[in-house]
């Protein structure tokens, strides 16, 4: 079973584990490149704090890391989205442990970030991918994100995504 909880303090370290394995991984793969980088202790420790650092496990145990904030993405054009007014999610960081790959717990992560997105209201979660074949483009298609515009910033080339969520639905009077 795979669940999705917010970070604490004490999982900092293991979440910066799971961030270098998969940064490690896609170095060994596809050379180094922007992914190659980690972020601090104290980065992941102020995501943290503010409630937006989020622990993916599987058999209890942390298999995977993505930060989900309602703060835009300073780069980001509201004309990319479909509804640009409506309140977003943008997720980030996602990551699972390489050991963990290919056996669903990234698209289950993604249905529990989108979960977590909808009970507070929000109407869509966005994100960014690299292009090419570092990216995870084709992944996040597959968990139903559209794709809504491919640019450079900073000489880094990505793919912007989204995913409109349904409003919550009201709790059905007891009769």
């Amino acid at each position: 079973m795979v669940r999705l909880r917010q970070a604490g303090l004490d999982d900092l370290e293991p979440v910066r584990h799971i961030l270098a394995a998969a940064a490690d991984d896609l170095t060994a793969r596809f050379g180094q490149g922007h992914w190659s980088g980690v972020r601090a202790i104290e980065t992941l420790q102020t995501h943290a704090v503010a409630g937006d650092l989020y622990v993916v496990e599987a058999a209890s145990i942390a298999v995977g890391a993505l930060r989900l904030t309602e703060r835009k993405i300073g780069f980001y054009k509201q004309d990319w989205f479909a509804r640009p007014e409506d309140p977003a999610g943008y997720l980030l960081d996602m990551a699972v442990h390489p050991a963990h790959q290919n056996r669903g717990v990234g698209r289950r992560a993604m249905q529990l970030a989108e979960r977590v997105a909808q009970r507070a209201g929000l109407l869509a979660v966005r994100l960014d991918a690299y292009q090419g074949p570092a990216g995870a483009g084709d992944f996040y298609k597959k968990c139903g994100y559209t794709l809504v515009h491919s640019g450079e910033i900073r000489g880094i080339g990505l793919e912007y995504f989204e995913k409109l969520l349904p409003p919550p639905t009201p709790l059905s009077p007891s009769g």
